[in-house]
């Protein structure tokens, strides 16, 4: 490039960055879409610029190009060496030179115009900026002055009614408050009145009951004397026949005596074999009953003499024992008839429970003979095949008393599907009885007890009453479900079969009658409540 020719500078802003400049978004500012268009116009201004600019750098290179590297002939040359092919080269560079200088000088004229304007629109958009922002600060200090102002009418207002309401509430839980302590007062009343009457019933029971042992233990007193007097009457016939024989021969006149006639004794009808009539003298001859008076009215020995036949009120109580003594209270009789379709089934679901601890003992044996030192499921196998074998021993027979449940309530063996009732029974049946014989039979373990004993000990605790009111517990729960589901839709009764229940029965019997779907006030649906527990569910019309 020749010297002294100006340069052209390279430091300013491209088209692209005009283009894609970003300004900061501000409230109330000028409008960025117009922003962005006039942008956008500059940049495309100046891009033809740029491009004018380069199509001249790209002449004035190929000129130069072309004077450092000539490429003329010989006679070219020849012909160029005059003046005035050097005049006009010198014109052309000249020419180029003040071309480049122009570009130049309508480019950076351009960019500090695109550049001014630019800056003019940012100072006019920070203005507007700043101007909107000062609104926007001065309308949000309003507003929030308005909504702290509205906060506390709002506040003032919420702690007014809810004075009001806090009021309201103290005045309706003084009321209700005074409404349960009525009704409170009048339910200890009616179970005071209740407990008397109770009480009173309890008091009558003792004393019919012990009229009815007295009356027994007479009873018994009386078929006693009867069987002592049975087995005395031979004697007692012989000696009143002689006595009969010797008061007639002192009776009879002139000493006659008539041997056959005194010897008479008492056909079956209690009539004697000789007529009772006068006798000879005119007088009457003493009957057979009449003799047996006079030597019971003589006899110094109150047990020789026969006792007459108990009449009136002596024959009350036998006559009262004899027949089937009635129901004491309103349900005694559900109880009777429950207990007679429950009973067989608890009678023999405890025999066959109690022949199946006996098969599981003599297998437990069995183990401990081939492997004295085993311990754990070694010894007892597996939970689930132990818990099996009860539970298969006792479904049979909850199923019956599920069945014995549907009768109860009205309805057919078989005729309500026992659903989960008998399988759930049965499962915590077996439950029990195999996790308090494991832990009896590892407990013993670390005490260094021998196995065999801890086995017969284990064993021994389940064979009395505890397997009884285990099973006698599931039997009365399967029996239970069993009305339950024979009444599904309808509604029955918790009704209590000894007076001294839990309170969780004594509350469910307090309810009354109750949809069998909804339960009982204590979550139950029907019994047992606790361990041990006989009540029932009955039916109720309606």
């Amino acid at each position: 490039m020749p010297e002294g020719r100006p340069t052209i500078s390279s430091s300013r802003v491209s088209t692209g960055d005009i283009s894609n400049h970003t300004f900061a978004i501000v409230r109330r500012g000028f409008d960025a879409d117009e922003v962005k268009s006039y942008l956008q116009s500059v940049a495309r201004s100046i891009e033809v610029l740029e491009q004018r600019e380069q199509e001249l750098r790209a002449a004035v290179a190929a000129a130069d190009e072309r004077a450092a590297h000539p490429v003329i002939d010989e006679a070219t040359l020849t012909a160029s060496l005059g003046q005035h092919s050097a005049q006009i080269l010198r014109h052309a560079h000249e020419e180029a030179a003040r071309i480049v200088v122009q570009a130049q000088e309508g480019a950076s004229t351009l960019l500090r115009e695109a550049q001014s304007q630019a800056d003019e629109m940012q100072t006019r958009s920070e203005a507007g900026a700043a101007e909107r922002v000062a609104e926007a600060e001065l309308m949000v200090a309003t507003t929030e002055q308005d909504a702290r102002a509205e906060a506390e009418r709002i506040r003032g207002a919420a702690m007014t009614e809810g004075e009001a309401i806090i009021g309201q509430a103290k005045d309706e839980g003084r009321a209700l408050l005074e409404q349960v302590q009525v009704a409170r007062k009048r339910v200890l009343a009616d179970l005071a009145s209740r407990r008397r009457a109770l009480s009173i019933q309890i008091e009558q029971l003792r004393a019919a009951r012990d009229e009815m042992v007295a009356s027994i233990n007479g009873a018994r007193d009386s078929v006693d004397g009867i069987l002592t007097n049975l087995g005395q009457t031979d004697e007692t016939a012989r000696a009143a026949a002689v006595a009969a024989g010797d008061e007639a021969r002192l009776r009879a006149p002139g000493g006659v005596y008539d041997e056959e006639s005194a010897l008479a004794v008492p056909d079956e009808g209690g009539a004697s074999s000789a007529a009772d009539g006068p006798d000879d003298n005119g007088g009457t001859t003493p009957s057979v009953d009449e003799l047996f008076a006079r030597i019971r009215a003589g006899s110094d020995d109150p047990a020789q003499a026969p006792e007459a036949p108990a009449t009136g009120a002596e024959a009350a109580p036998s006559e009262t024992i004899s027949e089937e003594a009635p129901p004491v209270g309103p349900d005694d009789a559900l109880i009777v008839r429950r207990d007679e379709l429950l009973s067989p089934v608890i009678i023999q679901l405890a025999r066959h429970i109690k022949r199946a601890l006996g098969d599981d003992q003599n297998r437990l044996l069995d183990v401990l003979r081939g492997a004295p030192s085993a311990q754990g499921d070694v010894l007892l196998g597996p939970e689930d095949l132990h818990l099996s074998t009860f539970a298969t021993a006792a479904q049979g027979h909850l199923a019956d008393a599920f069945g014995a449940g549907t009768v109860y309530a009205g309805g057919e063996a078989g005729g309500a599907s026992p659903g989960t009732a008998v399988e759930q029974s049965a499962a915590g049946l077996a439950r029990t009885v195999v996790t308090m014989l494991r832990r009896r039979i590892e407990e013993g373990t670390d005490s260094g007890e021998d196995v065999a004993e801890r086995i017969g000990a284990a064993f021994r605790e389940w064979r009395g009453e505890r397997i009884e009111r285990l099973v006698g517990d599931f039997a009365v729960q399967a029996f239970s479900a069993g009305v339950a589901a024979a009444t599904a839709g309808g509604s029955v009764r918790w009704v209590l079969t000894s007076s001294n229940g839990c309170s969780d029965c004594d509350d469910n019997a307090l309810a009354g009658a109750v949809p069998t779907a909804s339960g009982f006030p204590t979550g139950h649906f029907y019994p047992p409540a606790h361990s041990g527990c006989r009540c029932l569910v009955a039916p109720t019309p309606g």
